[in-house]
């Protein structure tokens, strides 16, 4: 068994070699990068498509009018995304509000509270850094958020046309492959289209527990801007094994900003939410979902984090995933060959 493990690290590394290679130092990064800005919408399209066929194909299997439930699906999800953003917004936007407000007096207080660690000179010049630039950051970062939300809606209208026809698109792309490799292509992308979805799936879902749990637990002992912080945790968390620390931090740096106690407290919350995350919800959502080695994750947040930086770093386990099973795939069929 640890013969095998050893087998997949090893042919999984070589895997992300090749990629690296072709992808970076044969210069296709930038050319993707350049394509890929331009069909975000029609990608954002096809994963809204390829994420809800599964209830789709089986809604449509029942009630026999796929146009009437991808239409009614996408009225629903636009409906619930609607009534979040107009309460999410408002709130996230005056919290943001305070804290430029009260930023400089948070720098003040941590700077206070590290005077005798010698290092106040350096984190006086972090301050002022902070107070001249976090509200332009802020500034730049809503403009950006509405700019997304648009691609984002233009996306999700595709999505809803795709979704529609979802099945015959598929079915035309398998007929652009030989005859040949068809039943080989039509195999793995299975197998990729499943595991993946498992993975994203089991990843947002978790995600969302977080968020739902830190910003109540943050709102009742009333720790400065709560929704904020607790959104924070949530999309950090999206990034595996090193996200939750640096969402977590973020969260007990203001609590101890604003008092030590409420710093203890939220400490303590923090690490609640951990432990629920690591004992309740891994175990009972990600484990069903994906199968991987925590060696191949972490070196897969190393390699997507280079290529891709913060984005990398939130696509690592679906890629790893990709990779993964199409590995997999080619290594037990050079093993059956070879037997036979």
């Amino acid at each position: 068994m640890r013969i095998e493990k050893l087998k997949e690290i090893v042919l999984f590394l070589i895997a992300v070699i090749l990629t690296i290679f072709i992808v970076k130092y044969l210069k296709i990064l930038s050319i993707l990068k350049n394509i890929l800005i331009i069909l975000i919408p029609v990608f954002i399209g096809f994963v809204y498509a390829w994420l809800i066929n599964p209830l789709v194909k089986y809604l449509s299997l029942k009630y026999k009018k796929r146009n009437l439930i991808c239409i009614i699906l996408f009225l629903i999800i636009i409906v619930i995304l609607g009534m979040f953003l107009y309460f999410l917004i408002p709130t996230v936007y005056k919290e943001i509000s305070e804290v430029v407000e009260i930023l400089p007096d948070l720098i003040n207080n941590l700077e206070n509270t590290v005077r005798r660690t010698g290092i106040s000179d350096t984190l006086f010049k972090i301050g002022n850094y902070l107070v001249e630039n976090v509200p332009i950051f802020l500034l730049d970062m809503i403009k950006k958020i509405f700019k997304y939300l648009g691609v984002v809606g233009i996306g999700l209208i595709l999505g809803l046309y795709l979704s529609m026809d979802y099945e015959k698109i598929v079915s035309n792309i398998y007929k652009i492959v030989p005859k040949k490799c068809k039943c080989i292509c039509i195999s793995l992308m299975q197998n990729v289209s499943d595991e993946v979805r498992k993975c994203i799936n089991g990843t947002l879902l978790v995600a969302f527990i977080v968020f739902f749990l830190s910003s109540i637990s943050f709102f009742i002992v009333d720790l400065e801007a709560p929704l904020l912080i607790g959104i924070l945790c949530g999309l950090t968390d999206l990034i595996p094994y090193i996200g939750p620390y640096i969402g977590g931090g973020v969260a007990v740096l203001v609590g101890f900003t604003e008092s030590k106690k409420l710093g203890l407290i939220v400490l303590v919350i923090c690490i609640i939410v951990q432990s629920i995350e690591n004992y309740v919800l891994q175990p009972y959502i990600m484990s069903k979902s994906i199968k991987i080695s925590p060696v191949l994750i972490i070196i897969g947040l190393l390699v997507f984090s280079n290529l891709f930086g913060i984005v990398g770093m939130i696509l690592a386990t679906p890629c790893v995933a990709m990779i993964k099973v199409i590995v997999t795939y080619f290594n037990d069929a050079y093993m059956k060959c070879r037997d036979i």
